[in-house]
């Protein structure tokens, strides 16, 4: 994958599957230390802002994700590969209870150091963007925790950022 690919796979919510090409992309298979890589149904860059998945786990998991985004392929000559452009976004996020750096000029959020969630407003989330960042992290709530689980998937893995009071 060429660096500036990767700006290809930064979504900002908005749909891409009209105009897609697919990002040109290797499967790394040995860190540069030698180290051999475990096979994976999310490969190393998943996670945060960009999820890439495996055609298992898009056998698996593709309707449930189709509910939140859309799956976009990937060019591999080492297997079949997708990427998540999640579309749903769900302004849960409670700003008064949030520390964030903000933009001085606008207030924007730049940056979100502990998050505060409104809970009545992730009940029926699974992933989903905020509309304060849209070009920032993905989401997942308990519900998209338990289908990974459901379906042993491997190499994704899901940091709790918020407890509900």
């Amino acid at each position: 994958m060429d660096e500036s690919d990767f700006d290809l796979l930064r979504f900002n919510g908005r749909p891409r599957a009209e105009d897609w090409r697919p990002v040109n992309m290797t499967r790394l298979k040995v860190w540069d230390d030698g180290r051999r890589l475990k096979p994976s149904d999310f490969p190393s860059c998943s996670g945060g802002d960009m999820m890439i998945l495996s055609q298992n786990a898009k056998e698996v998991l593709g309707s449930y994700l189709a509910q939140y985004g859309e799956l976009l392929p990937l060019a591999c000559n080492d297997g079949e590969f997708w990427t998540l452009n999640v579309t749903t976004f769900v302004d849960a996020l409670d700003e008064e209870a949030t520390q964030a750096v903000r933009a001085s000029d606008s207030g924007r959020i730049l940056l979100i150091r502990k998050h505060a969630f409104n809970s009545a407003a992730l009940r029926d989330a699974g992933l989903f963007k905020l509309p304060q960042t849209p070009r920032g992290l993905i989401y997942a709530t308990e519900s998209f925790a338990q289908e990974l689980r459901r379906h042993s998937l491997l190499g994704l893995e899901l940091e709790p950022i918020w407890a509900p009071n």
